[in-house]
């Protein structure tokens, strides 16, 4: 028996908490788009028939995620802005992505967006019901390429699961540099890209000595409920939508990711992305996908995928375990996720950074870190030291048996 559907009272009040949460996490971050997260708050806290555009995005969002209305309906804007369609001309003004510089502070800006919506409420209602959130932050390579590095496999096969277009598969082609907050240390420089393009300040536990030589790739495969497959330049424009539009630097750093994602294409070990609808579809994918990788291990990952699953990702770790005990190779799972059991992050919106290992008929975890969900700051723990203690020296205790 299916649950009764929310009230449309539920889904207003769910809906103004969202936007209010967003506003709050972007503050100070992106200043624009807390204004905006803000202002449709405003709108949702007027009561049922006092607002009608509260009330249409209360009937347009109802059978989406609250999570995800509030990032939808401003990427189906940005993606407008983007497009260059005039109806949205003077809302632009205020987007830096496309060289507005007007002020966020002036008279103008709750006027703007809200005719900018009230334009295109019809195409938004379409992107809202049938659009997928992307995920292009593409420093979230750092979750698995900063690790590879310091297994000292001379080769692996690299797996996204929520890859969304696959940038984050080609980091090794990226540039990440992480300093030590205090100072004290030499920066620690990963990836072929030039000049730096992610720079990412740590803190913490001290970083242990890496020997920043990423293995040899030797597949790249990503699955997502929805992959966008970058075909044409309509594709990539939907994804640099879910940009924030006060970060042009972001948007800078997505299409170096587009251009490194088709070099990758046109080598050896091209990206490759397929359907599937997580928890549900992992363990075809595992056996199809997979199970026939058997010349070096395999390395998974996931970055913020586990907000957008039904059980939070609960079912995930089992389903992997129990193919990851019965693979040849040595499995390794790397994930950037919210912590959604156990310690509180160091600060607000915070993930943390975790590594299961599955090899020689042994299980071993480590929380390596609290990140920032972007990447941009790291906090190490001290299960960092035990995860590099055991890759290094002449008894190598997590090197393949």
């Amino acid at each position: 028996m299916k649950p009764p559907l929310p009230s449309f009272s539920d889904v207003r009040f769910r809906l103004g908490r969202r936007f209010r949460k967003q506003q709050e996490f972007a503050a100070g971050y992106a200043p624009l788009y807390s204004r905006l997260f803000g202002t449709v708050a405003d709108w949702l806290a007027a009561a049922p028939g006092d607002d009608s555009l509260a009330d249409w995005l209360v009937q347009t969002g109802a059978s989406r995620s609250s999570f995800d209305v509030p990032l939808l309906l401003l990427a189906g804007l940005h993606r407008d802005i983007l497009a260059g369609r005039p109806e949205l001309d003077d809302l632009a003004q205020y987007y830096p992505t496309v060289g507005g510089g007007r002020l966020i502070e002036e008279n103008g800006l709750a006027a703007s967006f809200r005719a900018a919506v009230e334009a295109r409420q019809e195409a938004l209602a379409r992107f809202i019901a049938t659009a997928q959130v992307q995920t292009n932050e593409t420093a979230r390579g750092l979750c698995w390429l900063l690790p590879a590095c310091m297994t000292g496999w001379p080769s692996l096969h690299l797996v996204d699961l929520g890859a969304s277009a696959g940038l984050n598969l080609v980091a090794d082609r990226r540039h990440f540099r992480i300093t030590d907050a205090t100072g004290d240390r030499t920066p620690l420089e990963l990836g072929s890209g030039r000049p730096t393009q992610f720079s990412v300040r740590s803190e913490g536990a001290p970083l242990p000595s890496v020997r920043p030589v990423v293995p040899v790739i030797r597949s790249r495969t990503g699955c997502d409920l929805a992959p966008l497959v970058l075909h044409a330049p309509e594709d990539e424009q939907t994804l640099a939508a879910f940009i924030w539009g006060d970060q042009p630097e972001r948007l800078h750093l997505l299409k170096a990711g587009i251009a490194a994602l088709h070099a990758v294409d046109r080598s050896e070990s091209p990206v490759h992305l397929v359907q599937a609808d997580l928890p549900e579809d992992l363990p075809r994918f595992l056996t199809e996908r997979l199970s026939s990788l058997l010349d070096a291990p395999v390395v998974l990952y996931n970055t913020y995928l586990t907000t957008y699953l039904a059980d939070r990702g609960a079912s995930l770790r089992s389903l992997l375990a129990a193919w990851a005990a019965r693979h040849s190779q040595p499995v390794l799972w790397l994930q950037w996720e919210p912590p959604w059991r156990g310690p509180e992050p160091p600060e607000f919106g915070w993930i943390g950074w975790t590594a299961d290992l599955w090899s020689g008929g042994e299980h071993r975890q480590w929380h390596l870190a609290w990140t920032h969900p972007h990447g941009t700051r790291i906090r190490w723990l001290p299960d960092l030291a035990a995860w590099a203690a055991c890759w290094q020296g002449e008894v190598r205790t997590c090197a393949p048996r």
